[in-house]
């Protein structure tokens, strides 16, 4: 407190001149509403009147935990911000593919959709009551302010927030320059304005209330919980009707291993007809020169299944193999970061066949 102000304010209430004229005076010259509240309440108690214990010039200031459980929920805030973005991308992504996409994008899109599906579920609900136990307070006491580190960090957070809303902004026009004008660039760019126009309108209503005590209605705060609750269930529900459960993407996952696995195994039959200019008998006898090389299910622990269909002999390079697995589902339509022939099952036993040559590179 500023001790000139502190003497002008304290000199003028032993004067007789009521508080209004005292709070009109600084307002006039230039002190701020809080500043000039402030200093007549310290000159009120500097005459005796009695504070109650704990209690700064203008109202209780918040405590630690108060400043704790704020920041706390602006932690949750960036979290909840980057999982609701992320979560509806990668819907948008998996119903309104573009080919001129990388593939891998689709294929770890389900990964993506989960981890932001997870965020949600853990952190909007800590994040929901972190805010009413923040409210909560200043509903009880209507006295009470901020301390000056809560505003800091409050601001802080949000530009940092309004930092990455941008990023994300610039980004969708970035693609939009890239040709991707279609459907899923509008919802992209919808989904962004809707989280960025939620989370300001409500934080500008916030600061009203809590900072320079205005009346905001509780049913409007009330109302954007509804809105933003609506939202997030709705992309819960969505991320896992794309995505599958959790035993479909444990399904998902054996495939693709099934995928790699078969994959691993060609390259290693095409690289021992080459050095020994014939096919192998039996996928056991393969492993005699690849160490690491997995020949049975990840599942079940069976051997896949491998016949020779043309062996090269005589003068023959050319030989055909065959080489079978058991799947889960059916691949994803939009295949996978390969994009080859063991990109693409249907579910249950699925035979690829491929040709060989033992002739000198």
């Amino acid at each position: 407190m500023d001790n000139t102000l502190l003497f002008h304010v304290t000199s003028r209430l032993r004067s007789g001149v009521s508080q209004a004229d005292i709070k009109k005076d600084l307002l006039a010259v230039g002190w701020t509403e809080d500043q000039a509240n402030a200093a007549i309440a310290e000159g009120l108690v500097a005459f005796g009147v009695p504070a109650p214990q704990g209690r700064a010039a203008g109202g209780i200031k918040s405590s630690v935990a108060e400043v704790a459980v704020n920041f706390f929920s602006f932690v949750l805030l960036g979290v909840i911000v980057w999982a609701a973005i992320s979560l509806y991308y990668g819907i948008i992504n998996r119903y309104f593919p573009d080919p001129l996409v990388d593939r891998y994008a689709y294929a770890s899109s389900t990964r993506l959709i989960h981890y932001a599906t997870a965020a949600l579920i853990v952190a909007y609900p800590i994040y929901y009551m972190a805010l009413r136990i923040w409210f909560k307070r200043f509903r009880e006491d209507e006295k009470k302010v901020e301390s000056g580190l809560t505003k800091f960090l409050t601001y802080i957070v949000l530009l940092i927030a309004s930092g990455a809303i941008v990023g994300d902004l610039i980004t969708a026009l970035f693609y939009f320059f890239q040709g991707e004008i279609t459907i899923r660039f509008i919802l992209k760019v919808l989904t962004v304005l809707f989280v960025g126009g939620v989370v300001f309108s409500f934080y500008f209503l916030e600061r009203k209330k809590i900072q320079y005590g205005h009346d905001i209605p509780r049913k409007t705060f009330t109302s954007f919980g509804v809105v933003v609750s609506v939202f997030v269930v709705i992309g819960i529900i969505l991320g896992f009707l794309t995505a599958g459960s959790p035993a479909t993407a444990r399904d998902r996952g054996f495939d693709l291993d099934r995928s790699q696995n078969l994959r691993n195994i060609s390259s290693s039959i095409s690289t021992f007809a080459y050095n020994f200019k014939r096919l192998p008998a039996s996928l056991e006898e393969v492993t005699t020169s690849s160490t690491y090389l997995d020949i049975t299910d990840p599942e079940t622990g069976k051997p896949y299944e491998y016949r020779i269909i043309v062996a090269p002999t005589g003068a023959a390079f050319e030989g055909t193999y065959e080489l079978c697995a058991d799947f889960a589902l059916a691949s994803d339509q939009n295949g996978d970061y390969y994009n080859d022939a063991y990109s693409r099952y249907s579910a249950g036993k699925s035979c690829f066949m491929q040709s060989v040559s033992t002739q000198t590179r």
